[in-house]
C-alpha cells in the first residue's frame, strides 16, 4: 500500500471511529486509529531510509565519529598545504558547498570521498554535510576513482598508494582497474612501481605530490639493488631532517642511486675581481643561497690583506653598519 493509501485508508478510519465513539463512547475505538498510525510512520520511516541509502537525503555528522577509508588516496601534506588552509577560509565564509561521500559500517559511517572537507569541518569545530552511499568495497573503489577522474588536484603518488592498496586488498584485479581507469598495463605497471617506494624515500622527498610518475618508477626499480637501497636510504634520512626545495631532494636521491658524485649547484652572477694585469685575484659567488668569496691560489699576503681591508668599507656603501 502506497503512503497515500495509507493515508487515505488511516482518513476513514478516523471518520468511523468518531462515529462509532459518539454512539457508544468506548475508549477501544481508539485502537484502530493508532494501528493505522503506526502502520502509516512505519511506512514512513521504511520510506526515509530507502532515500538515505539511495544518496537522496543529507546527513548532519560529527566529523570526530567519521572513519578514514583504508583506501584513502590523500597524503598527509595535503591537510597542510595552502590549498587546504583556503578550503577551511572557504567553508567558515560560504558553508560546505558541496557534501561528502559516505557508507554505512558496523562501526559507524566511513569516508568514502572528502576527507579534507571532513578534517576543515572538524577544525571549525562544525557538523560536516554528508550524503549516504549504500556500496560493497568495490562499489566504494569505482565511486572513489569517479570523483579523481574529475579532479585535478590528485597527484600521481597518491593515485599511485590508493591502486596499490585496492590490489593488495583485493576487490579489483589489474584488469578491473585497467577498464575501470582506462590505464593501459604499462600505465598502472609504472603507477604501481611508484606505489613500492619506501616511506623513508618519500619522507626525505617532503611532499611527494610534485614526484612524475616516470621519475618515481625509475627510483623505485633503481632500489632493487640491495646497496644501492642502503645508500639512498641514508641520503633521504639526511634530507627529511633538512629544509630543501623538492627539485633538490629528488635528484640528489636520484644521483645516489645512480653512482653518481653528489651534485655541486652551479655558481650564480658570480663576479671575478682581477689585477690591472688581469690575474684573478677573487671570485664572488653564490652557494646554496649563501655569498661565497674565494680568494686565488698563490696571493702574496699583502694582497690578501689589501681584499680583507676593502670589505668593510664595500659594506658600508652597501648600507650595513661595519665596526671598525
Amino acid at each position: 500500500m502506497s503512503r497515500k493509501d495509507r493515508m487515505a485508508a488511516l482518513d476513514a478510519a478516523v471518520g468511523d471511529v468518531a462515529g462509532r465513539r459518539r454512539e457508544s463512547g468506548s475508549a477501544r475505538s481508539f485502537i484502530p486509529i493508532v494501528a493505522q498510525m503506526e502502520e502509516v510512520f512505519e511506512g514512513s520511516a521504511a520510506e526515509l531510509e530507502r532515500l538515505k541509502a539511495a544518496g537522496q537525503v543529507l546527513l548532519d555528522l560529527d566529523p570526530g565519529t567519521l572513519v578514514a577509508t583504508r583506501f584513502r588516496d590523500r597524503h598527509g601534506a595535503a591537510f597542510a598545504d595552502t590549498a587546504f588552509e583556503q578550503l577551511v577560509q572557504d567553508i567558515l565564509a560560504r558553508g560546505q558547498l558541496v557534501p561528502i561521500l559516505v557508507r554505512r559500517t558496523s562501526a559507524g559511517f566511513e569516508i568514502i570521498a572528502g576527507h579534507r572537507r571532513v578534517e576543515a569541518c572538524r577544525r571549525l569545530g562544525r557538523p560536516v554535510l554528508a550524503r549516504e552511499l549504500a556500496a560493497d568495497d568495490r562499489g566504494l573503489v569505482l565511486a572513489m576513482v569517479r570523483e579523481n577522474e574529475v579532479r585535478a588536484d590528485i597527484s600521481a603518488f597518491e593515485r599511485a598508494r590508493q591502486i596499490a592498496a585496492v590490489l593488495e586488498a583485493g576487490v579489483m584485479d589489474r584488469a578491473g582497474l585497467m577498464a575501470a581507469l582506462g590505464f593501459t598495463k604499462g600505465h598502472l605497471s609504472n603507477l604501481l612501481k611508484l606505489a613500492e617506494l619506501p616511506d623513508a624515500v618519500v619522507a626525505g622527498l617532503g611532499d611527494p605530490r610534485p614526484l612524475r610518475i616516470a621519475d618515481g618508477a625509475r627510483l623505485a626499480r633503481l632500489l632493487a639493488d640491495p646497496a644501492v637501497r642502503e645508500r639512498v636510504l641514508a641520503k633521504a634520512a639526511e634530507l627529511a631532517a633538512g629544509s630543501l626545495p623538492f627539485a633538490r631532494r629528488l635528484a640528489e636521491l636520484v644521483t645516489v642511486a645512480e653512482g653518481r658524485a653528489e651534485p655541486t649547484p652551479a655558481p650564480r652572477g658570480e663576479r671575478v675581481v682581477r689585477s690591472r694585469t688581469g690575474q684573478v685575484l677573487a671570485r664572488l659567488t653564490e652557494q646554496d643561497g649563501r655569498p661565497l668569496l674565494r680568494l686565488a691560489a698563490g696571493l702574496p699576503p699583502d694582497a690578501v690583506d689589501a681584499i680583507f681591508a676593502a670589505i668593510p668599507d664595500a659594506l658600508r656603501r652597501s648600507g650595513l653598519d661595519v665596526a671598525d
